[in-house]
């Protein structure tokens, strides 16, 4: 209900935006914020949909997420070619902002967790992985490599479903008991995120675990978690090294 009289009240602002618009000149920037009408209120109605697009079965969501992409890049370049010898006005970039922000978080539907003691390390998630594909998981998940230790506020996990989907109750429950108490209770993430193990050989070995999208050139560094399964298939996960990894606390910086 409250999502629908969100959405009555923005069509009701751009309903009168576009009656005004029509006394507005033809030319000039008058002219410029008459065109402007019919692509603002598309792109508030993708922005909205976005909002809702989990209500959707998997099928559904997908196809969705394409045409969602699709009708933002068209009705910001039309907005974009309104004022191309011109700034943009900033209600505008913030619209377009607000549509491609709506979409990167439609598709990073996922659930991360993120390590709260000063230090854990994790078995191999072969049992893990079979309970999932076991309980029909379909989607991406990645973890700690085994053996290797995590420091504290680190990336220690992420779960979703296809195509960035919210990722089933009992996977995430699964994945939450086998890491046990020594992360945070999982929190919504919009996109996987790799912890790279940064070293300085001058100063002697490593120097801090640097935290980023997964998405993009990999910066410097060993990264630390695994895909254990993509879309729904196994993958191979090493196992972890004969003699425990010693290695004092390293800072953990967000890029």
């Amino acid at each position: 209900m409250t999502d629908s009289l969100t959405w009555a009240a923005l069509l009701a602002h751009w309903t009168d935006f576009a009656r005004s618009a029509v006394a507005l000149p033809t030319g000039g920037e008058g002219g410029r914020w008459r065109r402007a009408v019919a692509p603002v209120i598309a792109l508030q109605a993708v922005t909205h949909a976005l909002g809702e697009i989990d209500q959707l079965d998997d099928d559904e969501r997908a196809v969705g997420l394409d045409k969602g992409e699709l009708l933002i890049d068209e009705h910001a370049g039309e907005l974009e070619r309104i004022w191309a010898d011109a700034e943009l006005p900033e209600l505008v970039a913030e619209l377009i902002d607000d549509a491609r922000e709506a979409l990167v978080a439609a598709i990073g539907g996922g659930v991360e967790w993120r390590v709260e003691t000063e230090s854990a390390a994790f078995g191999h998630p072969g049992e893990l992985v079979a309970a999932l594909l076991t309980l029909g998981f379909d989607g991406d998940l990645y973890l700690p490599s085994p053996g290797v230790p995590l420091f504290a506020t680190s990336v220690a996990a992420y779960i979703a479903g296809p195509d960035g989907a919210e990722p089933p109750m009992e996977a995430v429950a699964l994945v939450a008991d086998f890491l046990a108490d020594a992360v945070s209770e999982p929190q919504v993430a919009t996109a996987p995120r790799q912890v790279y193990r940064q070293f300085d050989f001058g100063a002697g070995g490593p120097v801090r675990d640097l935290v980023v999208p997964l998405a993009g050139d990999p910066p410097p560094g060993q990264p630390l978690l695994v895909p254990a399964i993509l879309a729904g298939e196994a993958q191979p996960v090493p196992l972890p090294p004969r003699a425990p990894v010693r290695i004092g606390a390293l800072p953990v910086e967000f890029g």
